[in-house]
Parts: structure tokens; C-alpha cells; sequence
């Protein structure tokens, strides 16, 4: 008889239900109570390190692998929330268990599910895991209301106008304590204002995206707006001097609040988003229900009135409502891959007039920054995709014919960064030298302090120990460079070789193979409306060495 044995814990620790522990008194429970079942192995599982709340756990899953390979008889872990905290999780579990005939049985718990007693009462123990993982997240959700009426910031990327700052401070007790809270920003401030006037003022984000670009207002990071951004400061109730009308709308909204609205100062947002693993395992985040969100009277004063802040809502919803929903028009095989020669920015489709000739619209490649800022920024003139898209699908066909130079070129990419990445250590040797060398400045610089007579040499020495280390960051930023383009190649060279070979039938695939071969084959392309010339950078090539394919 072979038994599998699955550990669990969500934390690493040494202590108590420790995965070492907990297998240990899986097998002591096996030599006791199972000695007549004559146990000739055990297959062991042990997750470190991830939650109960679902079942994507890489030793899980090959557990269930094997149980469907009935690799073994009996299963046995030292707790029922060992293997899910989730009832339907577990339910899944179980039935996979019994089809293969094999047992399961909890050690803490007591249950085996080779009886009918135990088969009922383990189901009722699973009710019970998950009402205790529903509680302590009602716990952290309490928690949290608290700490949200402190009015302070429980983390992220503070919003625009303010800056998070740590402060210290002591608590009752008088014991030290920290804490993070916002700090206006007021030039940023004035942004925020300007735009909630030119919204209420123009009633449209593209309209204001527009007024933005042609003012070269930034962000808070120094990008241009867009109407996303916008959007989101537009509807943040962290400017609003909140009143009873504002908490009446938030909880409309399904919005919990909490403190007493005075018409002066803003409000926080808490328990927006949370973590998921999505199919691949990978863990992201994503948006709350609203009935989760919380919203505290916070330390800050608001900016916007009341009455502004809920007309903008206001006109935000409406046009939402009222906004067309276009299906696609056209068949452009260039969106997403071509930008503008000018300014760098993306190429978007742009409607044109009927053509009389043949009665259909015409379609354009338009700079997305000359677009949305009325031609301030950017002048770049259009590309009609009637005629650059046969462009780049003959300058495609050509590609078939010279495939093998193409991959040639991307062997030898290969080959350089094998040559250059021999020594497995040399991105460590060269950090190591960088640290180093900054250990060699800030001791000059201790020198410095109490030695004037020498000062000159010393600021000559930490001088060229700085150029040297602006030397070695240059060799690291190449090495890394070279690393990742040598991953990505070696990782796509037999998919490019089977793309350069579908060029050849270009003239027969749809559009969407089409623009598959696009993304795949090409790295950009550039319009440039003045010479009416196009720029294609293929895979492999280089700007710098390679001849520009250009085409009028």
C-alpha cells in the first residue's frame, strides 16, 4: 500500500504546524493506526508559503495528477485546511478521492473517509474551514474601517497633488510607533483644479485630454494626460470637500462611509482592490465590488466643492450612457505597430470622406498626438492605409526570399551574446565592483570632512572613481540588454523561421494572419508625412549597421 502525504503552510516558520512537523505526525499517525495496511512508501507533497483560500499550488495540483494516475491509496494530511479552506474546493477534492478509490484521511480531525460517517462528517468540518476563513476576513475588513478613520494611507502610489509620507509617532502606551499619511502638494493641486473647471467648462474627457496636450500639462510622473488618467482624478473623492450630499451619493453607490462630512475636508478610499491568481498561477490585482469599498473622512482639506465634484459625476455618467458603441470599420493591418516619425507617438485610424471612384470611405493613419492636441504638438501629415498597407505586405513577401540571411543575422545574435555571457558570474562581478567602488567614495568622503589639506586629491580620486562606476553601470545596462534579447530570440527562433516561411502566401491569409506575421516579423514602423516615406525595422536587423528599408 503506497501513501501520499500533503503538507501545507502559508508562511514559512520553524514552529509549530511547520510542513516538517506536519508530515512527521502524518507518518507517526500512519505507524500507529494503519500499521495492519502494511505501508510500503509515501509520495510527500509540501506547499510552503502559499494560502488555503484556493487550490493553485504547484505540489497540489501534481498530488491530484498522480491521484488520477492512482499513484496511490490513501491520502493523509495533519489538517482538513491543509488541502482548501473553500467547501467547493474540497467538495472537488473529494470526488476526484473517491472516483479513483482512495482514501482520505485528516489526523487532527480524525476522519477517514473509508466509513459513511466520515465521508458526512468531513463535509461538515469543510462548512466550518471555510466559516472561519469568511471570519477572518471580516476581521481584516473591521480592521481596516478603523485604521481608514485615522484618516490615514494604507499604501500605493499616493494620487496625484499629494506625496505619502512616514511619520513617527507614540502611541498611549508611549510606545514608538509609524504610520504613512498624505501631504498636499499644491502645485499639483492647481492641475486638479484646472481640470475639474475645463470638464465642467468643455463636458468631455477628450475635449480636455486635448486642452492638456496643447498646454503640455503633466502628470504627476511627467507624462502627458489621457482621458484614462483623467478620468480617474475626475472621479476621486480624495479632492472633494465632502458633505451629506457626497455620502449620499458613495453610498448609493454601494460605498461604505465612515466619519462626519463637514464641507471641508476630503475623503480616503480603502479596500479597493485585492489579489487573485488568474489561470497561469500569476497573481494580480483587480477591483473590488463597491459594496467592499470604504471611503473615511480624511486629515486632508479637499479642493473641489461639493456641488462640482457630484455634477462632474454627474456628466461623467450621462455620457457613458449616451456614448455610441462602434463595431470595427475597417481592416487596417498597421494599429498598434506604426508611429509617427515626428514625434514618436502611435499611429490611430482616422475616418476620411466617401471616395467617389469607388463609393467606399477612405480610411488614414493619423498621429495620435497630433490628433488629440489639434495639431499643436505634432503636424505629421496622414498615411492613407489603402496604400501603406501593400507596402509592408510586399516588403513581408520579399522577407520569404531573404529568410535565411534574416536568420543567419539572428544566429549570430546569439552566438554574440553566448560569447559575451560565458562567465555565469560576470553580472555579479560587476555589481560587486560597483559597490566597491562606492565604498571607496564614501570613505574618501569621511576623509574629506576632516582633512582640508588633501581635499584636492580627494575630490580628484572620488571624481574618477565615479567615472569608473558610470563605466561598469554601461557594461551591466549591455550585458542585460544582450541577455534579454538573447532569451527572447533563442525562445522564438523556430516560430520566426515558420512566419518568414508563411510570407511566401501572403496574398492568400486573411487579415489576421497577416497581422500576426506583422507583429511577429516586424519591430516598427514610422510614417514620416513630409518625405511620404515609410521606415520598416524587421526582426534582426539593426538601425544603426542595417540600410533602412524605406518605400514612397
Amino acid at each position: 500500500m503506497i501513501a501520499a502525504i500533503y503538507s501545507r503552510k502559508s508562511k514559512f516558520t520553524g514552529k509549530g504546524e511547520s510542513i516538517e512537523n506536519q508530515i512527521q505526525l502524518c507518518k507517526e499517525y500512519a505507524a500507529s493506526q494503519l500499521r495492519d495496511n502494511d505501508i510500503t512508501e509515501f509520495l510527500i507533497y509540501e506547499d510552503e508559503g502559499f494560502s488555503g483560500g484556493n487550490t493553485n499550488r504547484p505540489e497540489f495540483q501534481k498530488l491530484m495528477d498522480d491521484a488520477r494516475l492512482k499513484k496511490f491509496d490513501v491520502l493523509i494530511c495533519y489538517r482538513l485546511d491543509r488541502i482548501s479552506r473553500n467547501v467547493s474546493d474540497f467538495s472537488s477534492t473529494l470526488e476526484i478521492l473517491q472516483k479513483h478509490d482512495i482514501d482520505f484521511i485528516s489526523i487532527r480531525e480524525q476522519f477517514d473517509t473509508s466509513t459513511p460517517m466520515g465521508r458526512a462528517m468531513i463535509y461538515i468540518a469543510s462548512v466550518f474551514a471555510q466559516l472561519e476563513r469568511e471570519t477572518i476576513a471580516e476581521r481584516i475588513r473591521d480592521n481596516m474601517l478603523e485604521l481608514s478613520k485615522t484618516g490615514r494611507w494604507l499604501g500605493g502610489t499616493a494620487p496625484i497633488g499629494y506625496n505619502a509620507d512616514p511619520i513617527t509617532y507614540f502611541d498611549a502606551d508611549m510606545n514608538e510607533r509609524k504610520m504613512v499619511k498624505l501631504k498636499q502638494v499644491p502645485k499639483e493641486l492647481n492641475t486638479v483644479k484646472l481640470l475639474y473647471k475645463k470638464y465642467l467648462e468643455l463636458k468631455s474627457l477628450s475635449k480636455v485630454e486635448t486642452y492638456a496636450l496643447q498646454n503640455s500639462i503633466k502628470t504627476k510622473r511627467g507624462s502627458d494626460f489621457t482621458k484614462n488618467n483623467i478620468r480617474i482624478i475626475l472621479t476621486n473623492p480624495v479632492y472633494v470637500k465632502a458633505t451629506e450630499n457626497v455620502f449620499d451619493y458613495l453610498e448609493n453607490e454601494g460605498i461604505t462611509t465612515c466619519g462626519d462630512p463637514d464641507g471641508e475636508h476630503g475623503l480616503l478610499t480603502y479596500n479597493k482592490q485585492k489579489s487573485v491568481s488568474n489561470d497561469n498561477g500569476k497573481t494580480v490585482r483587480v477591483f473590488r465590488d463597491k459594496s467592499e469599498w470604504i471611503a473615511a473622512i480624511s486629515s486632508q482639506k479637499g479642493v473641489i466643492e461639493a456641488d462640482d465634484w457630484l455634477e462632474v459625476q454627474k456628466i461623467l455618467s450621462e455620457n457613458k450612457d449616451s456614448f455610441p458603441n462602434e463595431g470595427k470599420t475597417h481592416n487596417a493591418l498597421l494599429t498598434g505597430k506604426i508611429r509617427c516619425a515626428k514625434c514618436g507617438s502611435n499611429m490611430q485610424i482616422a475616418h476620411g470622406h466617401i471616395s467617389k471612384k469607388t463609393g467606399k470611405q477612405i480610411y488614414y493613419y493619423a498621429c495620435s498626438m497630433k490628433k488629440h492636441s489639434k495639431g499643436v504638438r505634432c503636424n505629421n501629415k496622414n498615411a492613407k492605409v489603402s496604400e501603406l498597407d501593400p507596402v509592408v505586405i510586399k516588403q513581408l513577401k520579399e522577407l520569404a526570399y531573404n529568410k535565411e540571411s534574416i536568420i543567419n543575422k539572428l544566429e549570430m545574435k546569439n552566438k554574440k551574446a553566448r560569447e559575451l555571457n560565458k562567465s555565469s558570474n560576470r553580472e555579479e562581478i560587476l555589481n560587486n565592483s560597483i559597490a566597491d567602488k562606492n565604498k571607496q567614495i564614501q570613505n574618501l568622503m569621511n576623509k574629506l570632512a576632516v582633512a582640508d589639506d588633501i581635499s584636492d586629491l580627494l575630490i580628484e580620486k572620488i571624481r574618477s572613481l565615479k567615472n569608473e562606476i558610470k563605466e561598469l553601470k554601461v557594461q551591466l545596462d549591455n550585458l542585460n540588454k544582450l541577455n534579454s534579447e538573447f532569451t527572447d530570440t533563442e525562445l522564438n527562433l523556430s516560430f520566426i523561421k515558420l512566419m518568414l516561411n508563411r510570407c511566401s502566401m501572403i496574398d492568400s491569409l486573411p487579415n489576421e494572419e497577416i497581422k500576426q506575421l506583422i507583429d511577429v516579423l516586424i519591430d516598427k514602423i514610422t510614417w514620416d508625412g513630409e518625405s511620404y516615406g515609410v521606415t520598416i525595422d524587421f526582426i534582426g536587423s539593426n538601425p544603426e549597421e542595417d540600410e533602412e528599408s524605406k518605400k514612397k
